[in-house]
């Protein structure tokens, strides 16, 4: 009882200043009304407890419920969400087929035609129509100051059944498929435009290694002779650098040209005549990506001291049709 007779002139100093009027310098401005309300302080531990009667937590909001679709509006909503599986599972399927089919024919590619039977002869005639349509075909073709010749036709019957390229590598399932050689008399510079079959992979899908020396051997070979005038000679040194794989079943160009004798070491000038030293490339003709590098240096033409030798195809030191292999 002692602490409510303490709080009694609390709450009557609250009532006495609502009851005061407001001075005359604060009745201009308007204010909200306020009420005040009163609660007396109570010492009982019942009191003390929340008002709020106990109960039950109220429960939670029931979640809204979704408007029920029609049929044709749930037959829309299927058909949206089965058209995008629909469309990855046909994607994937194709993407499995192709792949499938690639590793099969890269490991278990078909048998190449027989060279000589109506299917290799079909096939080089397919070869010559497409190489035809090459950019750099129809280019040298039709440029004067390139003439240009099939490798081998010129051999010797009996050389070309014993040579590795016109022979064993004959048709198209080697080289033979298509070989057409450009040369420019003017420059030294000669260019061949070559397919290289299914059968002259090492790895499967890659070109050998061996069979791309020795067509880069025969290029060299070919542009030292023809500095010669004709005149042959055998490959002292042939250096090559692979930097790209050279895939089958495709046509690529070589690009052999002469070094001049300002290109030439000091000591090493005065010496084409029977010196000759070649720089090659192996080249995609669709992209321009350069696959091989490679620089040879032949020797034999007239010999070191300036005389004509016989020709290796049987001539009398003059130069010889058969050289333009």
């Amino acid at each position: 009882m002692a602490s409510r007779a303490q709080c009694r002139p609390l709450l009557r100093l609250a009532q006495r200043r609502v009851s005061e009027p407001i001075p005359r310098c604060f009745r201009s401005i308007p204010s909200p009304p306020s009420t005040i309300v009163v609660q007396r302080f109570s010492t009982s531990p019942r009191r003390r407890q929340d008002p709020t009667p106990a109960g039950p937590p109220p429960a939670p909001p029931a979640p809204p419920v979704p408007p029920e679709l029609t049929p044709n509006q749930s037959k829309d909503r299927k058909g949206s969400r089965l058209a995008p599986r629909l469309i990855f599972a046909a994607a994937f399927l194709l993407l499995g087929s192709f792949a499938g089919s690639s590793a099969r024919l890269l490991v278990s590619p078909p048998t190449p035609p027989e060279p000589g039977s109506e299917e290799d002869e079909y096939t080089i005639s397919v070869l010559h129509d497409q190489a035809s349509k090459l950019p750099i075909v129809k280019q040298l073709s039709s440029d004067p100051a390139w003439e240009s010749w099939n490798a081998y036709n010129t051999l010797p019957p009996g050389h070309r059944r014993s040579h590795i390229a016109a022979g064993a590598l004959r048709g198209s399932r080697g080289v033979g498929g298509y070989q057409r050689i450009f040369y420019n008399k003017d420059t030294g510079e000669l260019i061949s435009v070559i397919y290289f079959g299914a059968s002259t992979i090492g790895w499967p899908g890659v070109v050998h290694g061996g069979c791309l020396a020795t067509i880069l051997d025969e290029s060299c070979g070919r542009a030292a002779f023809k500095q010669w005038g004709g005149l042959t000679g055998v490959t002292a040194s042939l250096t090559l650098q692979y930097k790209k794989a050279t895939l089958a079943n495709g046509f690529y160009v070589i690009k052999v040209k002469p070094r001049a004798e300002e290109d030439l070491p000091e000591s090493e000038r005065g010496k084409r005549h029977y010196k000759c030293y070649v720089d090659a490339t192996v080249v995609e003709p669709a992209s321009g990506q350069v696959n091989i590098i490679a620089d040879a240096l032949f020797v034999g033409g007239e010999g070191r001291k300036g005389k004509k030798k016989n020709n290796f195809w049987g001539g009398n030191g003059k130069a010889d049709a058969h050289a333009q292999f």
